[in-house]
């Protein structure tokens, strides 16, 4: 009995995380990478990531503009090693997913490029070497492969920064609509 409640809790866990990440699905159109010059607290990195976001708003939308970006932070101050099977701490880094800035944004030069000119300009980056960048619609990996490459299965989803994450495009997938339909239907037969 006490197997089938710790898989029942497992499998919960997992279900209610991939839940929180469907969300994300289809909404990005970059993943990056960036690190800081020296390592930092958890709430000095989000500070960190909250002035980045604030640097990319004025340059995009100008100093009293919004913030018109999907985007999802993940902070990691340890990484799973598989030779060990456990957690070892690791340099203070994030990753993220952003999407596409809308046709008013003010970009002169690419997108990836920006963002790391954006993060280079603060104090707490590292070299701009270490950082990077990519469109995430390219080769063999998908947007789905690095929304679940950030989540970490046995803690479900401790490196969340749920402060400067942000969806702040509309959505415009039929799929989606589908699903938040089926979903209401299934919330109101209950």
């Amino acid at each position: 009995m006490n197997d089938f409640i710790q898989m029942r809790e497992r499998n919960k866990k997992w279900f209610d995380d991939i839940q929180l990440f469907i969300r994300f699905v289809g909404k990005y159109e970059y993943f990056g990478t960036f690190r800081f010059g020296e390592n930092k607290t958890w709430d000095e990195a989000q500070q960190s990531i909250a002035h980045f976001k604030g640097v990319v708003r004025k340059k995009l939308f100008g100093k009293q503009g919004d913030f018109k970006l999907n985007f999802l932070s993940v902070i990691e101050d340890e990484k799973w090693e598989k030779h060990s099977q456990q957690y070892v701490p690791v340099k203070t880094h994030f990753h993220f997913l952003i999407s596409n800035p809308p046709s008013e944004a003010r970009l002169k030069k690419d997108f990836p490029n920006f963002l790391i000119d954006c993060w280079c300009s603060l104090q707490e980056a590292d070299e701009r070497d270490k950082q990077q960048v990519k469109w995430i619609y390219q080769g063999s990996c998908l947007a789905e492969d690095y929304i679940t490459k950030l989540r970490r299965s046995s803690k479900g989803i401790k490196f969340l920064d749920v402060i400067n994450s942000t969806q702040s495009q509309p959505i415009k997938d039929d799929f989606f609509e589908f699903y938040e339909e089926i979903k209401e239907q299934r919330t109101n037969t209950f």
